[in-house]
């Protein structure tokens, strides 16, 4: 049986989390499972438990920077020092533009760093774009 690609959403604002929902259904055409979890966390005990079970890994990531208990640099830098999961794409999604952060990420491997914009049809593009290259 063929699933659906996986898009894991690391978002702790749930606004935003919304908000990316609301325009992912406008700009994905293509059918996909989005999920979204709250913070670090639960990013790492998702894939852990995908991992040991051996069940259907995301096709992307989509990863805040600033979230509670466990942030998106610390998720990121465990999640590409495991061999198991290194090889998934992430996509940083961020009100963060510092030099420090996007450095921080291009060294952990980040397939993209995009900064949230400020109108939803910038953040419509930017999610068409993910969904086009990863999702299909």
């Amino acid at each position: 049986m063929l699933h659906r690609p996986l898009l894991l959403v690391a978002e702790d604002d749930p606004d935003d989390q919304v908000l990316i929902q609301d325009m992912l259904a406008i700009a994905c055409p293509q059918e996909f499972e989005a999920l979204f979890v709250w913070d670090g966390v639960e990013l790492i005990d998702y894939l852990r438990k995908q991992e040991e079970s051996q069940t259907r890994m995301p096709a992307l990531v989509l990863l805040d920077l600033n979230m509670p208990r466990k942030d998106g640099r610390a998720a990121l830098r465990e999640m590409k020092s495991d061999p198991a999961l290194a090889d998934i794409p992430v996509v940083v999604l961020t009100t963060s533009n510092s030099p420090t952060d996007i450095e921080y990420c291009e060294q952990y491997g980040v397939a993209r760093y995009c900064r949230k914009p400020s109108s939803i049809t910038e953040l419509r593009e930017i999610l068409g774009g993910l969904c086009t290259d990863y999702l299909n």
